[in-house]
């Protein structure tokens, strides 16, 4: 796999004001206000310590995830994107923020502007009220549509609304048929949408409940049809399938988002965050640790993970076949490709092994013979 010689910075903002019940991120909820200033603080620390490992990499992208970024104070957003950007060369073509729709109001919008947010990731998740409340969501109905009119009001170049497919307990559509949120969000002016299918987790509410018995959860073939149906509505209408969960209007995927599965370096900056740096024809991994004392006290990584040139080569070809672009020919076993072909699990076009819908829907079977060969 071709290095790409820029580099992609991801800052985690854990603060939440509720526990969405299907959330396994490094989240921490309080009444009050967050800890605006100590958390800038203790992230700039970070940032200069790291900074010097991926030294002289042009910046590419930032990455405000969270959490709920939008709830961090604008004035701090600010002073993070300008010292992001004072640490190493170049300006970058994308900035992102996921905002919660309740807090797209227009100041924070012209704040967000201002600091050099070029993109906004609105956590929508439907346009249902039945299903907001299955989902556990603190905004309702209109609030995502609102959200989404605002920032485009306020001249963003570039939106994402995220959609969540399964709520649990809610009919789901007629086989064939595209949610009504997908279609709605299709249609609000967007150039992304980022569409995940309901995960149980174990560590989650959701977990718990699913584990005695009392989350009415949508079956594999209702989901199955959900998102084929979800597919072809997208297609037909012109949108680009591009990874799994991922729909972009022509020529607008997500820039940071795809550093993940083409084997660009990342910094990831907070709780919680993941790192990639390339190491000579290998790699090293790094995630810091989900607990606020003591990665505040500077004992910040959790897990260190060094890979060789094999293990690395392998683990790309893993994350491109998540993706419709593929894997080159060239770099795969021959009884792979003929193996996912015949399976109809991907094609072999322009010289490259491309997953099918039914790779995307297969893609952990795809992966685990990928890895083995």
């Amino acid at each position: 796999m071709q290095r790409e010689a820029d580099l992609g910075v991801y800052v985690h903002f854990p603060w939440c004001r509720r526990l969405c019940p299907y959330c396994d991120f490094p989240v921490l909820v309080v009444a009050g206000e967050p800890p605006h200033r100590a958390y800038l603080a203790a992230i700039l620390d970070e940032l200069t310590a790291q900074a010097p490992r991926f030294a002289d990499r042009p910046l590419a992208t930032i990455y405000l995830g969270g959490g709920t970024p939008s709830w961090w104070d604008p004035s701090c957003v600010a002073e993070l994107i300008a010292a992001i950007g004072g640490q190493f060369p170049g300006t970058p073509r994308e900035v992102t923020i996921e905002a919660n729709p309740v807090d797209c109001t227009p100041a924070r919008m012209a704040a967000w502007r201002a600091a050099g947010i070029t993109r906004l990731s609105i956590g929508v998740q439907s346009y249902a009220d039945d299903e907001l409340t299955a989902l556990g969501r603190d905004h309702r109905m209109g609030d995502g549509p609102a959200a989404l009119a605002i920032a485009q009001a306020a001249g963003f170049p570039s939106l994402s609304a995220d959609l969540i497919l399964g709520a649990p307990g809610v009919a789901p559509p007629a086989e064939g048929i595209a949610p009504a949120s997908v279609l709605a969000a299709a249609r609000s002016g967007v150039d992304h949408l980022s569409i995940y299918e309901l995960t149980i987790e174990e560590r989650t509410a959701f977990g718990a409940r699913a584990r005695a018995g009392r989350l009415p959860v949508l079956g594999d073939d209702a989901l199955t049809s959900i998102y084929e149906a979800t597919h072809h509505a997208l297609t037909a209408d012109g949108w680009e399938h591009y990874e799994i969960s991922s729909y972009a209007r022509p020529g607008r995927r997500a820039v940071h988002n795809a550093r993940y599965w083409s084997g660009g370096e990342f910094l990831g900056l907070g709780l919680g965050a993941a790192s990639f740096l390339r190491t000579g024809d290998g790699s090293e991994r790094w995630t810091n640790r989900r607990e606020l004392r003591a990665w505040q006290a500077g004992d910040r990584v959790a897990e260190r993970t060094q890979q060789d040139a094999d293990e690395l080569r392998r683990d790309l070809l893993w994350l491109a076949m998540r993706t419709s672009d593929g894997a080159p020919l060239e770099e795969l076993p021959a009884t792979v490709t003929t193996w996912a072909v015949a399976h109809q699990l991907a094609e072999a076009r322009d010289g490259r092994l491309r997953p099918t819908l039914r790779g995307f829907l297969f893609a952990d079977q795809l992966a685990a013979r990928l890895t083995s060969e």
